[in-house]
């Protein structure tokens, strides 16, 4: 299958770039990788605790996924958009200062988070099957080249869709650092958020390496992943807290001298 991240994230974003208005960008981010969070709970064997990737599971697993993620992402994703490196490129003060706000509907963001995922069941089924190569084209891929399809378009959509999505990443964070231009961004202290971040990140990647099935890419990939994503969510944290309580030291001196407004 193609790499959960960044690679499922090209469609969906290209579908942002083109019609911004209509889609929330977060939603279909995390409806593109809600099919695979079900590997968090592989067995020995690779299996999961069902099929996730069937489009019944776009429902009942997928949308419910993708919006508990999405609202993780909109609470957190500010404190940690303004320590990743590369805002020159990429514009993460734009995610930071547009994080926390619902720009849709309600129905828009479901929309999305199925729409999504969708997305992520449809580029599977292309690189996992050849039958519509044989379909629309009348070619019997196995048969001419003796390789199995996947094996082809799995390693070149992943290369392809991860090269894609970075550069719709740009250029969505650069437009919108400019649209939120002059708002107030959260508060940065690298030394805590990347110490905090590196130790979760040492802690998750020890636990991974103990579940079932850790000698599995998928698995372990999607795992790895997720433990990347809470090392990040760590340390956003640890900033917000410490920052929050030098806030409060702020106002009560403000009010004891009388500056606070």
């Amino acid at each position: 299958m193609p790499l959960t991240f960044p690679a499922h994230l090209a469609p969906v974003l290209a579908l942002k770039v083109w019609r911004p208005r209509w889609c929330d960008g977060v939603a279909l981010s995390t409806g593109a990788v809600a099919p695979d969070v079900a590997y968090l709970a592989a067995g020995a064997d690779g299996r999961t605790f069902a099929d996730t990737h069937s489009w019944p599971a776009l429902f009942w697993w997928c949308l419910p996924v993708a919006l508990a993620y999405a609202a993780v992402v909109r609470f957190a994703g500010p404190d940690v958009a303004v320590h990743l490196p590369g805002n020159r490129w990429f514009g993460w003060r734009g995610y930071a200062l547009r994080g926390r706000v619902l720009p849709h509907r309600l129905w828009i963001t479901v929309g999305s988070a199925a729409l999504g995922a969708a997305s992520h069941l449809g580029w599977d089924w292309l690189t996992h099957t050849d039958d519509w190569l044989r379909v629309l084209f009348g070619v019997d891929w196995s048969r001419v080249s003796g390789v199995a399809w996947w094996t082809v378009s799995d390693l070149t959509s992943t290369v392809v869709g991860s090269a894609l999505a970075v550069v719709l990443v740009a250029r969505i964070g650069r437009r919108g650092g400019r649209e939120a231009d002059g708002g107030a961004v959260p508060t940065r202290r690298p030394a805590l958020f990347w110490g905090v971040a590196g130790a979760a990140a040492v802690a998750g990647a020890a636990c991974v390496a103990a579940l079932p099935g850790a000698d599995l890419l998928a698995p372990t990939g999607v795992r790895l992943l997720h433990v990347a994503a809470l090392a990040l969510l760590a340390g956003g944290l640890a900033v917000r807290v410490s920052s929050r309580g030098r806030r409060d030291v702020w106002r009560r001196t403000a009010v004891r001298t009388g500056t606070g407004r």
